[in-house]
C-alpha cells in the first residue's frame, strides 16, 4: 500500500447496531486506515434496514460518493464491513474506485508488519484463502505489480492465477507453516515444567509495553494497532526465585477475521497451552467493555475461556479525576481480583506481581511423596524447586518421605521418574 492514499472511509448503520457502537466501529477503521498509511479526506454513513444487495449502499449515495471521490482526487474506499466479490465488482463498475473491505485493510497491515518467516507465511496463507472466496476480477490483489491497499499480493507475480493455483499454493503454504510449528512444539515441550504466561488482549491495550516491562526487552511498541503481530517469548524469575516464561501474543479486534484466527493458529498455541491470561485492557478507553467482550468472544473462539484470567487494567497514566475514580471503583467492584496497572511508568507492576504470585503459590499441590533413596537426582531436584514442608528418612525401606508444595507441571514430570505411583500420595486436591 502506498503511502499517504488519499480514501474514503464508508459505513451503514443497520439492524439493531446501536449509533454508539457504529460510530465505535468507524473510529476503529478510521485507526486502521491510519495504521495502514492512509489519508482519510472524507466518512460518508448511511443509515438503512439492511446493506443493499448489490451495492452495499443504495444506488444514489454510490453516486454522491463517486462525484465526491472524483473531485477530490480519491481512488480507494475503504469499507466498514465485508463485501461481496458483486458487491466489490459493482461498486468499482460505478465509483472507478478500488473498493477495500474490513478483512482486506486488515491484511493488508498484517502484511505490512509481519516480520518473522511464521508471522509473514500465516499472512500469506490468510490473503489467500481470502482472495479465494473473494475472486476480484484478474486477480490484481496477489500481484505486487499494482499498489495500493488490496492489492499487496502474498508475492505471487502472474495477474491471472486459477483457483486450482491458489489451493495448490495454500497446500504448500500449510505444509510449511506445519513445519515451522513442529520446531515451536519443540521449544514449547522444552519448558512445560515451567509456569507459563499468556498477554491478551485489544489491539493497542499496551500488551508489547507490558512485556517489556516485565521481562526487560525492547520489543517494538507504537500507538497503532497490531503494531506487533509475532508472539515473542522470555523467561523470568518472580522475586521468591520461582521461574516463569511470558508470551506477548496478538492483539485481537471486533470483526477479526476467522481467516486469521485460523492461519494465526500457531500463535494462538501459546494462549492455548498458557497456564494464566493476563488479560490487558486500556482503562482511558470510554467504552472498554466492549473492547473486553470482543476479546472473550476470540477467547471463546478458540475455547480457552475458562483458563485462570487476571484482568489486568492498563494506561492509569491516561486517566485522572473524579471520573477515573468513579470508573475504577465500578471496575473493582465487576472484577474485584483486577489490577491496575500504567506499563508506561511502572505504577502498580509491583502489585501485577504479587497477584501473578498468589497464582503461582494457588497452582501449586501440597503432595507427600516417599521416594527411594537411590534416586538421589530427585530428591536433590525436589529441594531446588518445590517448598518442602516435611522430610524423614526411612532407614529400613532406604526411601525419604517428602511433605511438600509443588507446581503441577513439575508434578507430572516428577511421576514419570517414579515407577511405583502408589508411593505418590495427594493430601489435598
Amino acid at each position: 500500500m502506498s503511502k499517504n492514499e488519499r480514501v474514503f472511509l464508508i459505513g451503514i448503520v443497520w439492524g439493531d447496531e446501536s449509533v454508539e457502537h457504529f460510530n465505535e466501529s468507524m473510529e476503529e477503521l478510521r485507526q486502521l486506515a491510519d495504521t495502514a498509511g492512509c489519508e482519510v479526506v472524507d466518512t460518508f454513513y448511511q443509515a438503512a434496514k439492511r446493506p443493499n444487495t448489490s451495492t452495499y449502499v443504495g444506488k444514489g449515495k454510490l453516486q454522491e460518493i463517486k462525484k465526491a471521490a472524483n473531485n477530490s482526487h480519491v481512488h480507494t474506499l475503504i469499507f466498514n464491513n465485508n463485501l461481496s466479490p458483486s458487491q466489490s465488482r459493482n461498486i468499482s463498475d460505478v465509483s472507478g474506485c478500488n473498493v477495500v473491505d474490513r478483512t482486506e485493510i486488515i491484511l493488508d497491515i498484517f502484511a505490512n508488519h509481519a516480520r518473522t518467516k511464521q508471522s509473514k507465511l500465516q499472512v500469506e496463507l490468510a490473503q489467500l484463502e481470502y482472495a479465494y472466496t473473494k475472486l476480484k476480477r484478474k486477480w490484481k490483489h496477489l500481484s505486487r505489480i499494482q499498489g495500493g491497499i488490496g492489492f499487496r499480493g502474498p508475492g505471487e507475480t502472474q495477474i491471472e492465477i486459477d483457483r486450482r493455483e491458489i489451493r495448490k499454493k495454500t497446500t504448500v503454504l500449510k505444509r510449511k507453516i506445519i513445519n515451522i510449528e513442529q520446531v515451536s512444539l519443540t521449544k514449547r515441550n522444552k519448558r512445560k515444567d515451567i509456569t507459563s504466561i499468556a498477554l491478551v488482549g485489544y489491539t493497542n491495550a499496551g500488551k508489547s509495553t507490558l512485556f517489556n516491562k516485565l521481562t526487560d526487552e525492547n520489543r517494538y511498541v507504537a500507538d497503532q494497532l497490531f503494531a506487533t503481530l509475532d508472539s515473542k517469548t522470555r523467561a523470568i524469575e518472580t522475586e521468591s526465585k520461582e521461574n516463569l516464561v511470558i508470551t506477548d501474543t496478538i492483539g485481537f479486534i471486533r470483526k477479526l477475521p476467522h481467516k486469521l484466527v485460523s492461519s494465526f493458529h500457531s500463535t494462538l498455541l501459546e494462549v492455548l497451552e498458557a497456564d494464566l491470561l493476563l488479560h490487558v485492557v486500556d482503562v482511558s478507553y470510554p467504552n472498554l467493555l466492549k473492547l473486553m467482550e470482543a476479546v472473550e468472544k476470540v477467547l471463546q473462539d478458540i475455547k480457552v475461556e475458562q483458563k485462570n484470567i487476571l484482568i489486568v487494567f492498563n494506561k492509569t497514566d491516561k486517566v485522572n479525576g473524579n471520573h477515573y475514580l468513579f470508573t475504577k471503583k465500578k471496575l473493582i467492584n465487576k472484577y474485584p481480583d483486577s489490577v491496575f496497572i500504567s506499563a508506561k511508568t511502572g505504577d502498580g507492576i509491583d502489585q501485577l506481581y504479587k497477584k501473578i504470585e498468589e497464582f503461582i503459590q494457588r497452582s501449586k499441590k501440597c503432595v507427600e511423596l516417599e521416594i527411594p533413596g537411590d534416586m538421589k537426582n530427585l530428591i536433590s531436584f525436589l529441594y531446588k524447586n518445590a517448598e518442602i514442608i516435611e522430610s524423614k528418612y526411612n532407614k529400613t525401606a532406604n526411601s525419604q518421605a517428602l511433605k511438600l508444595k509443588i507446581s503441577r507441571q513439575l508434578l507430572e514430570g516428577i511421576k514419570k521418574q517414579i515407577e511405583d505411583y502408589e508411593l505418590l500420595r495427594f493430601i489435598n486436591k
